[in-house]
């Protein structure tokens, strides 16, 4: 062996290469680094397609996911539905069918979409059954947000897709985490199933096009990065042209729904722009407005709401829709309840008779207690205490010589005593045949 270095062949001893020209230290250096980079490829789709197998652990998990999923969605608690998108197992039959299109790896195809179609029941399943027996079966926003799929949901996917695929290439787990928060794909499914068990259809019909949309659009995003990877080498131009005919025209064909359904909440938010707009110049200063729904039915706009006003406006639907009319060109329905607001006299009348109800009340919790404090140890009969609420006055009927020296003392010091615990009252000693004539006060020292 010869050369500059000990075991390093030299020039004059390298072999030649396919193009009949002899190799180069160079050449032997590309082909270690296509080596490398094929070594890597393998490596990464034996990853993918290991995530993407139907095992115990993957439904365990896609159990889970769904259960968390539908509590959160049922409460209405971000939370709690993101955290079931961490737990969500999806992402890796998602991604095994995006790689698995990008090569054309049939058996890839397969198992994922076994995988994913499994994962999707189950999680349907076990959404309904939670939904079946929870007493709470209200739309919350939760769930109403899973509804209406946009192409910004497209976008959102798409981007997701394609830095999930970064990840698994470059190994960063931290990415695959804001990459399944980002793309939902457990909560459409329990959505899906409060539409089937609630008899919402129009929430399962919206829910299960989020689904698709993410679905697709992750795995389309995952076979455009993997082959721009030199994923599939051995592909002609032919399979090249089918791969992108079939992603462009999916992504066309899912276009069309979720363009009319962003073109239907672009108007909604125009018409309610408008009718707020109308409707504060049609009320007056101190009038506000506590609800206003507005919403677009068979190409009207339909509003209904509830205003607090000081004075009745009996023109205010009617002007209301003509002017909205005027502006949006379209048919108006309007239903306005107004209700009248208190003015400051009659709040001042209100604060007025709280304040003499809670003093009425606090004079009777002091009666029950002077009387109880009066006839402890029933030296007092309860009938020989006469109490006057009104006037804070209390007298005490006695008869000083049949009650006895010992007696009478006692009686004063309790008399006393409940003097010092209400000030504010009067509580004097009165003669057995005359009640109300006092004559002498428990209170004189």
């Amino acid at each position: 062996m010869t050369g500059d270095h000990p075991g390093v062949p030299g020039l004059g001893d390298a072999p030649f290469n396919a193009g009949g020209r002899r190799a180069t230290r160079n050449d032997a250096n590309d082909e270690a680094v296509g080596g490398d980079d094929a070594l890597d490829r393998s490596l990464i789709l034996a990853s993918v397609a290991r995530d993407a197998r139907l095992d115990k652990k993957f439904l365990l998990l896609i159990i889970l996911a769904a259960a968390i999923a539908t509590l959160g969605l049922l409460q209405s608690s971000t939370a709690v539905v993101i955290g079931a998108m961490l737990v969500s197992p999806l992402m890796g039959p998602i991604m095994g069918l995006g790689f698995g299109l990008a090569t054309i790896e049939s058996h890839l195809i397969k198992r994922s979409l076994v995988t994913l179609a499994a994962g999707m029941a189950v999680a349907i399943l076990v959404a309904a059954l939670i939904i079946w027996v929870s007493p709470i079966a209200d739309v919350t926003p939760e769930l109403r947000a899973r509804t209406q799929p946009t192409l910004l949901d497209l976008g959102v996917a798409v981007v997701g897709g394609i830095a999930g695929v970064y990840a698994i290439m470059r190994k960063l787990s931290g990415v695959m985490v804001g990459v399944a928060i980002a793309t939902a794909l457990v909560p459409p499914l329990s959505t899906v199933a409060f539409g089937l068990v609630t008899g919402r259809m129009d929430f399962a019909l919206g829910a299960s096009l989020l689904f698709l949309t993410n679905t697709l659009a992750i795995a389309f995003a995952a076979t455009i990065v993997a082959r721009l990877n030199h994923f599939g080498p051995s592909l002609t131009r032919q399979h090249t042209a089918m791969q992108v005919v079939g992603i462009v025209g999916a992504l066309g064909v899912l276009s069309i729904p979720l363009a009319l359904s962003l073109n239907s909440i672009v108007r909604e938010i125009g018409a309610r722009n408008a009718v707020q707009s109308e409707l504060g110049g049609l009320l007056a200063k101190d009038d506000r407005v506590d609800s206003l729904n507005v919403r677009i039915e068979d190409d009207a706009v339909a509003v209904d709401g509830v205003v607090l006003v000081d004075r009745y406006a009996s023109q205010l639907d009617s002007d209301l829709a003509r002017k909205v009319r005027a502006k949006l060109k379209r048919d108006v329905r309007v239903s306005i309840v107004q209700i009248r607001q208190q003015s400051n006299a009659a709040a001042q009348v209100e604060e007025q008779l709280n304040r003499r109800l809670s003093a009425l009340e606090q004079r009777e919790d002091d009666s029950r207690n002077i009387l109880a404090g009066l006839t402890v140890g029933e030296l007092v009969p309860r009938d020989r205490v006469l109490i006057d609420a009104q006037a804070r006055r209390v007298v005490v009927a006695r008869d000083r010589e049949a009650e006895g020296e010992q007696v009478a003392a006692a009686i004063d010091r309790i008399m006393a005593s409940v003097q010092a615990g209400h000030p504010q009252w009067l509580i004097q000693n009165g003669a057995l045949t005359e009640a109300e004539t006092p004559e002498e006060s428990a209170a004189a020292p």
